[in-house]
């Protein structure tokens, strides 16, 4: 069993954009990350799908062609060979699932 605050991990990292594995429950790998103000570039996953969620902040999304800004409390399911990125202006704690196949 383990216990901690997914706020405390995330202030406590040194960088933006990197994350931290909380574990693994089933075939899902839980990550915690500190966004930062400039965005990721495109990142294609063609190994598992990823769901982000918005802890708090906010977080402009474009997946393929949709624009998407998402806020505390929101998420996007990105199904594998989608390409996504994060443009310049999200910032807060994001949790980020990666659904590995079974």
């Amino acid at each position: 069993m383990e216990q901690g605050s997914v706020f405390s991990i995330a202030a406590n990292l040194a960088q933006v954009w990197k994350s931290q594995s909380l574990g693994l429950v089933g075939n899902a790998n839980i990550k915690i990350l500190k966004m930062g103000g400039e965005g990721i570039p495109p990142e294609v996953h063609e190994d598992f799908d990823e769901m982000l969620i918005v802890l708090e902040g906010e977080l402009p999304l474009i997946v393929e062609d949709k624009s998407l800004h998402l806020l505390t409390g929101d998420y996007c399911l990105v199904p594998k060979g989608h390409q996504h990125y994060v443009p310049a202006g999200s910032f807060g704690t994001l949790l980020l699932i990666d659904i590995l196949a079974p």
